[in-house]
C-alpha cells in the first residue's frame, strides 16, 4: 500500500482518530459515565476518524496480476479477383471456406486467431468476395510487424496464389517478421493457352496538336504459331489495326500506334484482340485507357541564388505532373519578365547573401509560392506584405514538425497522407512572433517537439493582388525521402506539391457556384465531389441544399444530396462501373438558381486478369526463409499439427502491475458506514 503523501502523516491519522475521540467522550467519562458502552462508543469514533482521515491521503493498493498470453496464430488470405479466374475458381468459392473454418477451429484449441483479407488494403475476416482489383501482399506483411512484433505470436498463415501488383516485393516485405511463416500455395502454375493486353504504354496527359505513341504489350502463352488482331478504336470509330503472330510458347509481342490529339478533353480509346481457338480468359482480350488532351501546359519558374536540395525535390515532384512545365532559374540570369509563367517559386528570396532585383516579379500578378529558410532577409520578407511577418531575434531557428489544420479547406489532404506528413523530420523554421494576415489559410501549423503550437509552417493567402503561398521552414527535401522510406513511394509529397502548383498558378473561377472532381477516377475508387457556394459579396454560404444527378450511357439517372461542411459541401457518391458519365448540379440561393454540368470517366482496372499463373516459387521462397513451409490447398487438415507440433508454440505468463485507489473502494466504505451508524445506535440507546 502506498500514497501519495509522506508514510509519516498515517501515525498523525491514528492520533487524528484518538484526539476526536477523546474530545467527544472525555468530559462524560470524568462525569462517572466510564462504562464499557462508552469505551465502545469512543473505539467507534476513533476507527472511524482515523479511517476518513487515511482515506485523505489518496491511499493506492499495488497489487500483481499474473495473466497467460496464448500463442497468436495470424492468417492472412488473398481476397483478389486472380484467385477466383482460374481452373479451381468453383473450388476456392465453395470448399476453401469451409476448410479455411476447419483449420481456424483447430489451431483454436491452443492458440488465438486472428482472420483477415487483403487485396490492395488489409481487411480484418474474411468474406470470400474476391473482388479485390488489385493484389498488394505486401501490405498484410508490414501490418503483421506493426501489430504483433514483441507479442506471443507464434506463426503466420498466408493463403493465397502468389501472384502480386502492388506493393513491394513480398518476399523483401516479410524480411522483419521474427516468427514462422508457413504458406497456402492456391492457384495453378501450368502455363495455359491464352493471349492477353499485359500492358499499355501511353502519356496519361497530352496537348491539342500532340501526335503521341501508344506501346501495348501483348502476352500469347501456348500459342506457337497462330496469329490474332489487335484492333484501336475511339468509341465507334476504328482507328488502326495490327496482326501479331505468336513466335513460341511464351511469347511477348508489342504493337505501336501513334494518335494526334485533335481537341481537347478527355478521350476514351479501346483496345481489343482477336480471340484464338481454346483461349483459357476471355476478359484480358479488353483494354480502355484514357488520355486527357489539355489545352497548354502551366509553366512555373523555379528562382534560387543557389543550388539546393529543396529546389530539387520540387522539381522531382512537379515532373512528375503532366500540367506543368519546368523551368530552373538561377538569379544571376533573372528575365526581364515573368509574364509568361503561371507561377514562380522563390526559394530563401529576398536573400540575405545575394542582392536580387525582384522589383519586376513583384510589380506583376504573377502567384508566388516562397520558401523561408536560414538565408532568407526576413525583413525584407516581411516588407514585402506577403500575407505573414516574422518577427525573429538574430535570425534563430527551431526544429519543427508539421501538424495538419482540421480546418483547411482551399484543397482536400487525404487520412492516409495527414499520417504519412504526421512522421516526416522537421524542418528548419524562424524562430519568433508570426504575424498572418486574415485572409491567409494554414495548412500546417508547428509542432515542436510534443507540443501542437498555432504557429504556421504552411500558409496560402491573397497578397499583392496574386494568390501567394508560403513555406515557413527549410529542409523539404527530407520529406520527399521520408516519403519512400513510408510508403516506397513519393506519392504523398508529390501530390500536396502538385495540389499547391494547381491551386496558386489557377486562374481564380469568380462564379457565385463551384464543383470541384477528378474527371478520371479508377473503379476501385470513390467517386467524390466538392462544391463551393457564395453569396453577391463572394462570401462563402452553405445553408441551401445542393442536389446533383449523375447519369450513365443508358440515361439512368443517380440522384444525390451534398453533405454540409463547414464552409461548403462534400459528396461521396460511391464506386461506379467503369464508363462515362454526366453530372448535373444544381442549388437555389436566395432569388437565383445555380447548375453545373460536366463529365467524369471511370477507368477500368484489369491487372488481375493479365498473369493467372501462380507463383508458388516466391511463397516457397517466403516459407523457407522464416522456418515455415508450403503446403497445397489438399494438405490444409495437416497444417494445423505441423503448427501445434513446433516446441515454441506455447502460452506465456505476462505479470502486470496494476494500481487501484482505495477510496473508491465500496467495501471501506460501508465499513465506515457502519461504524459510524453502530456509534450512532448505542448513543440513540444511551440518550446521548
Amino acid at each position: 500500500m502506498i500514497t501519495e503523501y509522506p508514510s509519516g502523516l498515517i501515525p498523525l491519522c491514528l492520533l487524528l482518530g484518538a484526539v476526536y475521540a477523546w474530545a467527544l467522550y472525555y468530559p462524560g467519562m470524568k462525569r462517572g459515565m466510564g462504562n464499557p458502552l462508552t469505551w465502545g462508543m469512543s473505539a467507534l469514533r476513533f476507527l472511524s476518524a482515523s479511517l476518513i482521515a487515511f482515506l485523505l491521503l489518496s491511499p493506492l493498493i499495488k497489487r500483481t496480476e499474473k495473466r497467460l498470453e496464448k500463442p497468436v496464430i495470424v492468417i492472412g488470405v488473398d481476397n483478389s479477383q486472380s484467385m477466383v479466374l482460374g481452373n479451381d475458381s468453383a473450388w476456392c468459392r465453395k470448399d476453401f471456406p469451409d476448410r479455411l473454418k476447419q483449420l481456424v477451429a483447430a489451431l483454436q484449441q491452443k492458440c488465438d486467431i486472428r482472420l483477415y483479407s487483403f487485396d490492395d488494403k488489409l481487411s480484418n475476416g474474411f468474406t470470400g468476395t474476391y473482388k479485390g482489383s488489385k493484389t498488394d501482399i505486401s501490405v498484410f506483411f508490414r501490418e503483421v510487424n506493426t501489430r504483433y512484433t514483441n507479442r506471443n505470436a507464434a506463426a503466420v498463415i498466408l493463403a493465397t496464389d502468389g501472384i502480386y501488383n502492388g506493393g513491394t516485393d513480398p518476399f523483401y516485405a516479410a524480411q522483419k517478421i521474427p516468427f514462422p511463416i508457413y504458406a497456402i500455395a492456391m492457384g495453378d502454375t501450368i502455363l495455359k493457352k491464352d493471349i492477353s493486353i499485359l500492358k499499355v504504354l501511353v502519356n496519361k496527359t497530352a496537348y491539342r496538336g500532340d501526335r503521341f505513341p501508344v506501346e501495348v504489350l501483348v502476352a500469347m502463352n501456348k500459342c506457337n504459331g497462330l496469329k490474332t488482331k489487335l484492333t484501336l478504336s475511339q468509341g465507334t470509330r476504328l482507328i488502326e489495326s495490327k496482326e501479331l503472330r505468336a513466335t513460341g510458347d511464351r511469347s511477348l509481342q508489342r504493337a505501336t500506334f501513334f494518335l494526334e490529339a485533335k481537341e481537347a478533353g478527355m478521350i476514351r480509346y479501346s483496345l481489343q484482340l482477336d480471340q484464338v481457338e481454346g483461349d483459357g480468359s476471355r476478359s484480358n482480350n479488353h483494354n480502355d485507357f484514357l488520355v486527357e488532351v489539355l489545352e497548354a501546359r502551366q509553366k512555373i519558374a523555379l528562382v534560387s541564388a543557389a543550388p539546393h536540395p529543396d529546389m530539387m525535390a520540387i522539381e522531382k515532384a512537379l515532373e512528375g505532373s503532366s500540367h506543368f512545365e519546368v523551368e530552373t532559374i538561377n538569379t544571376e540570369s533573372l528575365p526581364r519578365s515573368f509574364e509568361k509563367y503561371d507561377l514562380v517559386i522563390l526559394n530563401q528570396l529576398p536573400s540575405v547573401a545575394n542582392v536580387t532585383d525582384l522589383t519586376g516579379l513583384l510589380l506583376s500578378k504573377i502567384p508566388l509560392l516562397i520558401i523561408v529558410g536560414s538565408q532568407t532577409d526576413l525583413n525584407a520578407l516581411n516588407r514585402l506584405q506577403a500575407g505573414l511577418i516574422v518577427n525573429s531575434p538574430k535570425n534563430t531557428f527551431s526544429e519543427s514538425q508539421p501538424s495538419f489544420n482540421p480546418d483547411f479547406s482551399l484543397f482536400t489532404v487525404d487520412l492516409k497522407d495527414q499520417a504519412v506528413f504526421r512522421e516526416f523530420p522537421p524542418l528548419q523554421c524562424p524562430f519568433g512572433t508570426y504575424q498572418v494576415s486574415p485572409l491567409a489559410e494554414v495548412l500546417y501549423y508547428q509542432k515542436i517537439g510534443n507540443v501542437a503550437t498555432k504557429t504556421p509552417m504552411v500558409i496560402y493567402t491573397h497578397a499583392l493582388d496574386r494568390k501567394v503561398g508560403i513555406i515557413a521552414g527549410e529542409n523539404i527535401w527530407r520529406w520527399r525521402i521520408s516519403n519512400y522510406i513510408q510508403q516506397s513511394n513519393h506519392e504523398s509529397f508529390d501530390l500536396w506539391i502538385d495540389k499547391t502548383a494547381q491551386y496558386l498558378s489557377a486562374r481564380d473561377d469568380k462564379s457565385f457556384f463551384r464543383i470541384r472532381v477528378k474527371n478520371k477516377i479508377y473503379e476501385n475508387e470513390p467517386v467524390e465531389f466538392e462544391a463551393e457556394l457564395y453569396n453577391g459579396s463572394y462570401e462563402l454560404i452553405n445553408q441551401p441544399d445542393v442536389s446533383m444527378t449523375i447519369t450513365d450511357h443508358e440515361n439512368k439517372s443517380y440522384p444525390f444530396v451534398f453533405s454540409k461542411t463547414r464552409k461548403g459541401y462534400f459528396l461521396n457518391a460511391g464506386m461506379f462501373p467503369a464508363g462515362e458519365y454526366n453530372y448535373k448540379a444544381s442549388v437555389k440561393a436566395g432569388p437565383a438558381t445555380y447548375e453545373k454540368t460536366g463529365k467524369l470517366f471511370i477507368e477500368t482496372v484489369n491487372i488481375e486478369s493479365s498473369n493467372l499463373v501462380a507463383d508458388h516459387n516466391l511463397l516457397f521462397r517466403i516459407a523457407s526463409a522464416h522456418d515455415g513451409e508450403m503446403v497445397l490447398p489438399a494438405d490444409m487438415g495437416k497444417l494445423a499439427g505441423k503448427i501445434l507440433a513446433r516446441n515454441d508454440i506455447r502460452s506465456v505468463a505476462v505479470y502486470q502491475n496494476r494500481m487501484s485507489d482505495l477510496i473508491g473502494n465500496p467495501w471501506l466504505f460501508a465499513l465506515v458506514i457502519l461504524l459510524l451508524t453502530a456509534e450512532w445506535v448505542i448513543r440513540k440507546r444511551e440518550g446521548l
